[in-house]
Formats: structure tokens, sequence, C-alpha cells
């Protein structure tokens, strides 16, 4: 047989890495689409398929993206799709969720080094309304998503991942009945770095005491 030239087998194995890479973007493109499917509707109980589901998203944004967040999480919305709402951002919203991952959701979840789950990120003016939601709330300007820990997560090291990134607008440790959440919002100019606590339809100030509430909150 003859034997191959140099350059002949350099461009066999470029050959052979550009095939490569095209399966696995393949490989990647099918396992996300079905780990967003099954994630879509699902509830932040906790329950172990969910965070399995989520930690094929976070693994394939990684890779793929270097992102952990995808504008079609913070859109996903059971309610709006049970009530037939289109929750599609305009470019300008889009634009601004875009920025609040990169620029938020992402470093606090590299801090934080575990899967974690929007429960409730961008929401137009009638799924908003629809839940109860003030009409100035921050998720209706693509600026602000709800945080929860996937199944064996921490909330509290969740909330001090958030405050230990500290470049938010808000962060509100929020509670409605027995369901707690993480709200975390950015915008452009002017944050206001304020650490906020929601309970009983109340908002407190804990920006300066947010180590003594956070202790018997999470």
């Amino acid at each position: 047989m003859k034997k191959l030239t140099d350059i002949q087998r350099t461009a066999l194995w470029a050959s052979l890495a550009v095939a490569t890479v095209g399966l696995a973007a393949l490989v990647w493109w099918i396992t996300r689409r079905r780990a967003e499917r099954n994630l879509s509707g699902t509830g932040t109980g906790g329950n172990l398929i969910t965070a399995a589901v989520q930690q094929v998203v976070d693994t394939t944004n990684h890779i793929m993206q270097g992102q952990y967040f995808t504008i079609s999480e913070l859109t996903r919305s059971a309610t709006a799709q049970s009530h037939h709402i289109d929750n599609t951002p305009t470019p300008a919203i889009r634009a601004k969720l875009e920025a609040l991952i990169v620029n938020c959701l992402d470093p606090i979840r590299r801090i934080y080094g575990r899967p974690v789950i929007v429960s409730s990120g961008y929401r137009c003016p009638q799924l908003n309304s629809l839940v109860g939601g003030v009409s100035t709330s921050q998720h209706t300007m693509g600026e602000a998503a709800d945080l929860v820990p996937a199944s064996g997560g921490s909330l509290g090291a969740l909330a001090r991942a958030a405050i230990q990134f500290g470049d938010f607008d808000q962060l509100i440790l929020e509670q409605a009945g027995g369901s707690k959440w993480i709200h975390v919002s950015w915008r452009e100019g002017n944050r206001r770095h304020k650490i906020l606590a929601y309970r009983n339809g109340r908002y407190t100030d804990i920006t300066n005491n947010w180590e003594t509430y956070l202790a018997s909150w999470a």
C-alpha cells in the first residue's frame, strides 16, 4: 500500500476532525431539543428528573455556547401555555434577556457551581397580569428572573452566590406560602445593588443585614 504523505495525513485528520465536530453538534442539537421539551411545564418541586434534564441543558449550553441559560428558558411558561398566551419577547426585550444572562445569571451560576432552574423569567403584560405581577415588574422588561436550585441544591447557597456576585440591580428573597425563590434583576447603568426580602405582601430592605435574615429564611 502506498504510504500517505505528511500533507495527505494532515488533510485526512482535518477531515475526520470536521466530521466529528459535525456529528457532535448534531447530537447536541437533538439532545438539547429533547431536554427542553421535557423540562417545559415541569414544576420546581425538586424532582430528580427535572434536575437531570436541567443538567443536560447546563452541560450543552456550556459546551456549545459558553452559557448556562437560554432565551427559551427565560420565556417558557406553563401558565402561558395553558392559557394560550404568546410570551414571545420583542427584539428589544430579547436583547435585555441576553444581557441578563451574560451579565448576571451566568456569573451567579458559575459561582454557585450547581444546576439552577428559572422558575419565572420574561412575562408579557398579559401573562404578568394573570399571575398577579405589578405592572412595573422588571419581569415584563426582560430584566429579571426568579431562580431556585435544582434537586439536591441549597437555596441558601444559591442566595449567597448571587450576593457574592454583587453586580445586580435588585436581589429579593421572596416567599409566598410555603414556596421560596430568589428574584434577581440586572439592567444597563444605575444598578441599585439592593437586597430585599418579600413576605406576606411586604418588602423589607435587608441590604445591611441580609446574613441575619438569610440564616432564618433558607
